[in-house]
């Protein structure tokens, strides 16, 4: 064999040739590229803290989420098992050290206008930040005008129900309570309103004297973001042609 020659090393014969390597090396060992790590979860849904996780995964291919569900611990919400390289563990414990804290308590400013068929008068100024919610409800309800009848503000804390009043026209009141979920993940400033209800109170005349009693308006869910301002609702006005309408505004965090 042309150019070729065989060496004798401890009793093997290892074949040299130009130009190719006679004996493969071995690789080196990578250091460890995953941990598995089990964090728990306090206040978080657990569905929002595995979106969490896996929106620090940039090569989902090499991560594993899975979550466990605790139902009869008041202390957590359960764990969130994750493997993952270091690094993308280490930004997975920094978003969830953020976003896993207690509720959350907002503020929201609460707008009763009465809507008519007939050109305004003067009246209370509407607050600037309904205008641009205002300007679309004209384009979708018939009314020539909107005037202020009263407005609240109202503070809330996630997952618990929150009560407020709004003064009606003729000496009528009227009771709202909400109740909010802060949604689109942690870090954001969506929410949604798992519930929402206008009452009108009532005095109802019996035999027996005056009774108490409420009668819904509105009621919905829907989803906002902080500093949007939305039409919640309308309901017709009574012994009238015109409508009440409600609109909240989720106040940002100063």
């Amino acid at each position: 064999m042309k150019n070729a020659f065989v060496r004798f090393i401890s009793g093997f014969a290892l074949l040299f040739l130009p130009g190719v390597l006679a004996a493969a090396q071995p690789e080196p060992q990578n250091p460890l590229t995953r941990q598995d790590i089990r964090y728990e979860i306090r206040f978080l849904d657990l569905h929002g803290a595995e979106v969490l996780a896996w929106d620090q995964c940039a090569q989902k291919e090499k991560c594993r989420v899975a979550t466990i569900t605790l139902t009869n611990d008041p202390n957590r919400k359960g764990y969130l098992e994750v493997g993952a390289e270091p690094a993308v563990q280490e930004k997975i414990a920094r978003a969830l050290a953020k976003a896993d804290t207690g509720p959350q308590t907002k503020r929201f400013q609460l707008l009763l206008l009465a809507a008519t068929y007939k050109a305004g008068g003067s009246g209370p100024e509407i607050p600037a930040n309904a205008g641009k919610a205002l300007a679309e409800l004209r384009k979708l309800l018939p009314f020539k005008s909107y005037q202020l009848v009263d407005a609240s503000w109202l503070s809330a804390t996630e997952g618990e129900p929150a009560q407020g009043r709004l003064a009606g026209g003729g000496g009528g009141a009227y009771e709202v309570t909400l109740r909010f979920q802060m949604a689109g993940g942690p870090g954001t400033s969506s929410l949604f309103m798992d519930h929402f209800q206008l009452a009108q109170e009532m005095v109802v005349n019996t035999k027996d004297g005056p009774h108490y009693d409420k009668r819904h308006l509105i009621e919905t869910t829907f989803s906002l973001k902080e500093g949007e301002t939305i039409v919640v609702g309308t309901s017709k006005a009574d012994g009238t042609d015109g409508a009440l309408v409600v609109l909240l505004t989720a106040v940002p965090a100063s």
